[in-house]
This record gives structure tokens, C-alpha cells and sequence, in this order.
């Protein structure tokens, strides 16, 4: 009997981005799609200027807005085996939200990608942060609105 070979771990790729209002949640919803699975470890907070930074290279991201959520999703992907983007680099303008003004790349750099998210809206104070829901193959990032 031969050994088994080892299994390798399947990196979620994302597909696609959506974005809509949600008008009895008093939030926006930013949609990641992603291939197979939505990453596990994902994070989303509100970010000042000096933080819209592009992954690996440092330089900054133009974003348009007041205020800005980062989206980080860790052992994840955004092209494919030859390098290719498999989603959006920046949806704008999006017509479908209150609050929700860019979706901007901010990098997808050894398993890590970076999404920001520029708002009409200042942010709120600290005690009121974007929500994450995973649902099977999305990401689901939900910013309140007022």
C-alpha cells in the first residue's frame, strides 16, 4: 500500500464583490464572494487616512469618502494560478447604497487580501465597529448607517 498524498489546503479565491442597502438593518452590506469557501479569518474596522495603505509595495490608496473601513481576509486570494485578478480592483460608483461610496483594492499579497471601503459618512464613534458574517462561499461586511 502506498502512502497517501497530502492533502493540501484549498485557498478560497474571490470572485466578486456586491454591495446593497439594507434598510431595516440601518446598514450597508458589502458582499465578497468568494470560490469554494469564504476565508475564516476575516476583519473589518474602521481606518484613518494614513491607513489606506497598499499592501506590500506601502504606497498609498486613493479612496474616496469621509471615513473608511478596512477589509483584511487572511489565507485568501484574489487571482488566479497564473496571476490574473479574479475580482474587481474598484467598484465605483456604487449606486445601490446610502453610505457606501468605493470599494477599493488595497492588496493581495502572500495570502492576504485587502479591501477598503470609503464611506459618505464619518465614522461613528468607537464603540460602533462594521459586523462580519461568513454565509458558506461570502463574506458579508455590514456598515451602519444612520
Amino acid at each position: 500500500m502506498s502512502p497517501a498524498a497530502p492533502v493540501m489546503p484549498v485557498t478560497p479565491v474571490l470572485t466578486g464583490i456586491s454591495a446593497a442597502h439594507a434598510a431595516s438593518a440601518r446598514a450597508d452590506l458589502v458582499r465578497f464572494h468568494f470560490q469554494l469557501a469564504a476565508p475564516s479569518e476575516v476583519t473589518a474596522r474602521y481606518v484613518p487616512t494614513s491607513e489606506l495603505i497598499q499592501d506590500g509595495s506601502g504606497l498609498p490608496v486613493a479612496v474616496r469618502g469621509r471615513s473608511f473601513v478596512k477589509v483584511v481576509f487572511h489565507n485568501a486570494a484574489a487571482h488566479d494560478e497564473q496571476g490574473r485578478a479574479t475580482a474587481p480592483r474598484n467598484l465605483f460608483p456604487i449606486r445601490a447604497t446610502t453610505n457606501v461610496v468605493q470599494v477599493r483594492s488595497g492588496g493581495d499579497f502572500e495570502g492576504v487580501v485587502t479591501y477598503f471601503v470609503g464611506l459618505r459618512q464619518s465614522a461613528p464613534g468607537p464603540q460602533v465597529q462594521p459586523t462580519v458574517q461568513h454565509t458558506g462561499t461570502s463574506v458579508i461586511v455590514a456598515i451602519p448607517t444612520r
